[in-house]
C-alpha cells in the first residue's frame, strides 16, 4: 500500500467519514462494492451492511485486493470461501466490554470502551493475527486495572493476507455513534486510530478547550478557560501550562450573557447570568421532561402513576428501555416535586398530579392486614396478597411515610412511621433488616425484631437508615409526640458518635449525601452539638470531594475486588478513588435536597457554598441534547473530567446510565425549588403540648391491638368507581383492582380463620377473595362462567364447615356453590330446581334443624322455600298460601 493513494468506503457515510476527516485522508464512498474500482486504492473500508446480524459477503474481490498489497478493514460479515475468520457464535456482550491490549497506536494499553451489549462474533484468532482489540470481563471506569481477564475474544484482528492486511472487526465498530457508545471521545480516537492503522497517516493532535465552570458561571463569579493539548495552542485569552498538557488562562470576571472563546482551532462558549435564572430553567426542564418522556403512562394527570424511568441496558438503536415499575417511593417523591412546582410557577395541574400520586399509594399500597406487615408499604405497586409482596425496603418505607406525612395523608404517614418503628432495634432506633421480606416480619413478629442484633454494619449505614430518621422527625414536627423525636435522636446520637466510621453501601460520598438531611431536621429540634459537629465534618468531606463544577466525586466505594466480580451484583459507578465520576441516583441529587437545608438550619456559609456548587453543578449536567427521551434528566454516572455521562458499567440493576424519575430527577428538583423558595423542610419546632398527639395515640393503639391479638371487624362496600374497599380498625384499604358492578356479601368462614367475600363483577361473574386472620388480604378471582343477574347471597354452613352461595343466574334460575375450608376450594356451580325466580333468595342457617333455608319469590310471585340437606337441595315449596294482608 503507499500511503497516498486514497480510501476506498463502502457503506453509509457517518462515523468513518468523520474519523477519515479528521485524520486528513482523502476518500471515496460507495454503497456497493461492486461499484467500486479496487485498482485506484491503497485502502478499502467495508462498513457492517447489517446489524445485528450479520450479512453474507463476496470476499472475492477483497481476497484479490490484499492479495496485490492493499489493506482491508471489514466489520461483522460472514463468507463461504474462508477469508473472513470463521464465527462459532454471535454472542450478546452483557457484561463483557471491549478493552485495548496495547497493539494500537492511538489507544493506551487496557484502555476501556463500553459498548452496550453489543452483539459480536466469537471468532478463533489466526496464528499469526494480532489483536488489537478485545472482549472481556473486565472491572474497571476508564482501564481495566485487574489486566486482562481469563477469557477473552477478539474485537478486532490484525490478519496477514499475503502481501497485504485484513483488519477484521468481529462487531460493527462503525456503529457506535448510532448505538451511543461511550465514552465518545475514546470512541472518535479508536477509529482515528485504525484510519491510521490502514493508511500510515499521523494521528491528529488531540485538542480540547473548555471554561471551568463549564456551560455557565453565576454573575459576578470568575471563569477561566482551559485547553487540554500537547503543546500550547494559539488562544484567544493568554495561557498559561499549569500541569503537563494542560493550559489555563487568568480567572475571568465577565458580564452577564454568551462569551466565546477560539483555541487551538476548537471553540467553546460559556453563559453568564444569575444563579436563580438558571436553576428555575433546571427545574422547568426537569418538569418538562416527565410529560415528554412518557413517565405518566397514558395519563398526564398522574392518575395512572408514575414510571420508575429509564433502565440502564441502552439497545442496538442507542435508546434506553422504559421501565414501567411503579415504585412507591418513586410516586411520593415525584409528588412532592410536583406539589413544589405547583406552588413555585403556578401550575394548577402539578398538585393534580401530587393527589392522585398520593392517593394511588395511600390507597392501594399501603398494608393493613392486621399482622406484622400492617402499616408498612409495599414497595414495588398496588398490593396483592401474601405470595405477591415485596421485601418491605426500610429505605422505601421510610421515603413514602416521610411524603406521606408531607402531604397532608397524615394518618398513613403515622402508620408508616409506626411500621418501621416496630421493626427497629429497641435499643438503638436502627433498622434491623432494612431489606426484611413478608415472610421474616410475619415469623419473628415485632418483638423478635426488635430484640434482634443489627448486623452487618447495618447500623452506621445512612444509605438504609435516613429516610426513616427524616421520616420519625417529620412526625414529630406535626404532632408534637416525643416518641418519634426520642426515637430519631437515639439513631442519630449512635450513628454521629461513630462518626466518620461508616458501612459504605455504594460509597462514602453517597454515605456522607444521605446523612446530611437527618442531621439536619434532628439539629433543628434539639440544636444538640453533637449533631452540628458531625455536619461540619461532613461539609468539610463533601468540599474535599468537590469538582470544578461543583460535583462530588465519588470515593470508597464498593466496587468489584476482581474481573470476575465485574457485573455480577449492585456496586458503584466508579472502580477505584480519583475515578472522577458523580452518582446521581445515591448521591449527588440527595445533597442537592439536603444542603439548602442545612444551610438555612445553621447558617454556616459552608454549606451555602456546598449548596450552591451541587445545584449549579446538577444544572450544568442536565441532559439538553434534543433527545426527547432525555432531556431535562439526569443519568447515574457522570465523568466530569471527560464531560459526559459514563461509569463503570459494574452495577447489575442500575448502571451508569440509568434514568430514575424518584432518587434522582424528583430529589434534584426538590433541592433545587427549596434553594428557590426558602424554608426549613421540616415543620417549626412544636409548642410542648401542641399538636395532634391524639392521632399518634390512635395509631399506635391499632399497633398495640394487633401485638396483642386482638381482633377488629371489617365491613366491606363499593365505591362509585367500582372498586371494593374494607373497613377494618381505623384503616381503609382498595381491594384490587376488580370493578364490581353490585355491593360485596361476606361471611365469617371460622374454621379457615377468614372472612370470606363475594361480589358481582362488571363482567357479571362472580369473584371471590378472603381476608385471612394470619396472611391477610387474598386477591380476586372469578368462580366459573356462570353469569349473574344479581348479586349473591352468602351464609356459612357450621354444620358442613362450608361457606353456602347462592346466586341468581341470567337463566332466573337459582345457582349454588359451596366454600369448603381449603382455601379456594370452591364446588362447581349447580342449579337448585327448574323454577324460574325475580332475584336471589334470602338466605339464613338454621340452627335448630341444622340446614341452610331459602327463601326466593318464582317469576310468578309465589313465596317459594327450599332448604339444604347434607349435599342436596330439597324441591321448591310454595308458602304463599302462608301471606296473609
Amino acid at each position: 500500500m503507499t500511503a497516498h493513494l486514497p480510501v476506498a468506503l463502502i457503506g453509509a457515510a457517518g462515523s468513518f467519514t468523520a474519523a477519515l476527516d479528521q485524520t486528513g485522508v482523502s476518500f471515496d464512498r460507495y454503497d456497493e462494492l461492486a461499484a467500486a474500482d479496487l485498482t485506484q486504492y491503497g485502502v478499502l473500508i467495508v462498513l457492517a451492511a447489517s446489524y445485528p446480524e450479520p450479512a453474507e459477503l463476496d470476499t472475492t474481490t477483497i481476497e484479490a485486493f490484499t492479495r496485490s498489497g492493499g489493506k482491508a478493514y471489514v466489520e461483522f460479515a460472514t463468507d463461504d470461501t474462508g477469508f473472513l475468520p470463521a464465527a462459532e457464535e454471535i454472542r450478546i456482550a452483557h457484561t463483557e466490554r471491549i478493552f485495548s491490549p496495547g497493539t494500537l497506536r492511538g489507544l493506551e494499553p487496557l484502555s476501556v470502551l463500553d459498548e452496550h451489549s453489543s452483539r459480536a462474533q466469537v471468532v478463533s484468532a489466526p496464528p499469526d493475527a494480532t489483536e488489537l482489540l478485545t472482549y472481556g470481563n473486565v472491572a474497571g471506569t476508564h482501564v481495566a486495572v485487574f489486566g486482562p481477564p481469563e477469557k477473552t475474544f477478539p474485537a478486532l484482528l490484525s490478519i496477514p493476507k499475503q502481501n497485504g492486511t485484513l483488519l477484521y472487526a468481529t462487531t460493527p465498530l462503525s456503529h457506535w455513534i448510532e448505538g451511543s457508545y461511550k465514552p465518545v471521545r475514546r470512541w472518535c480516537r479508536l477509529l482515528q486510530a485504525i484510519v491510521a492503522e490502514l493508511t500510515g497517516a499521523d494521528l491528529p493532535d488531540e485538542v480540547e478547550v473548555f471554561t471551568e465552570p463549564r456551560v455557565w458561571v453565576a454573575s459576578g463569579e470568575p471563569v477561566k478557560l482551559v485547553v487540554r493539548s500537547t503543546t500550547k495552542p494559539e488562544s484567544d485569552l493568554e495561557l498559561i501550562e499549569t500541569t503537563p498538557g494542560r493550559f489555563e488562562s487568568e480567572p475571568h470576571y465577565l458580564a452577564d450573557g454568551t462569551h466565546s472563546f477560539a483555541a487551538g482551532g476548537e471553540q467553546t462558549t460559556v453563559e453568564v447570568g444569575p444563579r436563580d435564572q438558571r436553576y428555575r430553567r433546571m427545574v422547568d426542564r426537569g418538569i418538562a421532561w416527565f410529560d415528554r418522556a412518557g413517565m405518566f403512562y397514558d395519563q398526564p394527570d398522574g392518575s395512572k402513576g408514575v414510571a420508575e424511568g429509564f433502565s440502564n441496558e441502552i439497545g442496538l438503536d442507542g435508546k434506553l428501555p422504559f421501565r414501567p415499575v411503579p415504585r412507591g417511593d418513586c410516586f411520593t417523591q415525584v409528588a412532592h416535586a410536583f406539589r413544589m412546582y405547583a406552588d413555585l410557577a403556578g401550575f394548577p395541574r402539578g398538585r393534580t398530579i401530587a393527589d392522585n400520586l398520593m392517593r394511588l399509594v395511600v390507597e392501594e399500597e399501603q398494608l393493613t392486614d392486621r399482622n406484622a406487615l400492617f402499616g408498612s408499604f409495599e414497595p414495588r405497586g398496588a398490593r396483592t396478597d401474601l405470595t405477591g409482596t415485596n421485601n418491605l425496603f426500610a429505605d422505601d418505607n421510610g421515603w413514602i411515610s416521610l411524603f406521606a406525612l408531607i402531604s397532608g395523608d397524615t394518618e398513613a404517614g403515622l402508620r408508616g412511621v409506626e411500621a418501621l418503628i416496630r421493626t427497629a432495634s429497641a435499643e438503638l432506633g436502627l433498622q434491623v433488616d432494612p431489606w426484611r421480606t413478608p415472610s421474616t416480619l410475619l415469623v419473628k413478629g415485632w418483638d423478635e425484631i426488635s430484640r434482634s442484633p443489627i448486623p452487618d454494619g447495618l447500623d452506621l449505614t445512612s444509605h438504609w437508615q435516613s429516610s426513616a430518621q427524616c421520616a420519625y422527625l417529620y412526625a414529630y414536627g406535626i404532632t408534637g409526640e416525643q416518641r418519634y423525636l426520642d426515637v430519631a435522636t437515639r439513631g442519630l446520637d449512635h450513628m454521629a458518635g461513630h462518626h466518620p466510621r461508616a458501612r459504605l453501601e455504594t460509597s462514602r460520598t453517597c454515605e456522607a449525601g444521605r446523612f446530611l438531611l437527618p442531621l439536619a431536621g434532628a439539629y433543628y429540634y434539639t440544636k444538640k452539638p453533637l449533631y452540628l459537629e458531625t455536619l461540619r465534618s461532613l461539609g468539610e468531606y463533601l468540599k474535599s470531594r468537590q469538582g470544578p463544577d461543583g460535583g462530588f466525586a465519588e470515593w470508597d466505594g464498593k466496587c468489584p475486588p476482581s474481573n470476575e466480580a465485574y457485573g455480577v451484583d449492585e456496586a458503584s459507578i466508579f472502580q477505584a478513588n480519583g475515578d472522577p465520576v458523580t452518582d446521581q441516583l445515591y448521591g449527588t441529587p440527595f445533597a442537592a435536597w439536603a444542603l439548602p437545608v442545612v444551610h438555612r438550619i445553621t447558617g454556616e456559609e459552608i454549606f451555602g457554598e456546598l449548596a450552591n456548587g451541587v445545584l449549579d453543578y446538577l444544572s450544568r449536567i442536565q441532559l439538553d441534547t434534543g433527545d426527547e427521551q432525555l432531556d431535562g434528566a439526569w443519568q447515574r454516572a457522570f465523568d466530569f473530567d471527560a464531560w459526559e455521562y459514563f461509569g463503570s458499567n459494574a452495577d447489575l440493576g442500575w448502571g451508569p446510565y440509568c434514568v430514575e424519575t424518584g432518587w434522582s430527577v424528583a430529589p434534584s428538583l426538590i433541592g433545587a425549588m427549596l434553594h428557590l423558595t426558602g424554608g426549613t423542610f421540616f415543620p417549626p419546632p412544636p409548642e410542648p403540648g401542641a399538636g395532634r398527639s391524639d392521632l399518634a395515640a390512635t395509631v399506635r393503639a391499632d399497633f398495640d391491638a394487633i401485638a396483642a391479638g386482638r381482633p377488629a371487624s371489617a365491613t366491606f362496600s363499593r365505591r362509585t368507581d367500582g372498586r371494593i374497599v374494607r373497613d377494618q380498625g381505623s384503616a381503609r384499604a382498595v381491594l384490587g383492582d376488580l370493578i364490581a358492578a353490585g355491593e360485596p356479601v361476606w361471611a365469617r368462614n371460622e374454621p379457615a380463620r377468614s372472612v370470606e367475600i363475594y361480589v358481582r363483577g362488571a363482567d357479571d361473574h362472580l369473584h371471590h377473595t378472603y381476608l385471612d386472620d394470619r396472611t391477610g388480604q387474598g386477591r380476586w378471582q372469578r368462580i366459573g362462567d356462570l353469569e349473574l343477574a344479581d348479586d349473591p347471597v352468602v351464609a356459612f354452613n357450621p354444620g358442613a364447615d362450608a361457606v353456602e352461595i347462592y346466586v341468581l343466574g341470567k337463566d332466573r334460575h337459582i345457582h349454588h356453590c359451596s366454600m369448603i375450608d381449603v382455601r379456594g376450594g370452591h364446588t362447581p356451580w349447580e342449579q337448585v330446581g327448574t323454577l324460574h325466580f325475580q332475584g336471589p333468595p334470602a338466605v339464613m342457617y338454621d340452627e335448630q334443624l341444622g340446614t341452610v333455608r331459602l327463601v326466593a319469590n318464582d317469576i310468578a310471585g309465589q313465596d317459594r322455600r327450599t332448604r339444604k340437606v347434607n349435599r342436596w337441595h330439597l324441591p321448591w315449596q310454595d308458602y304463599s298460601h302462608w301471606i296473609t294482608a
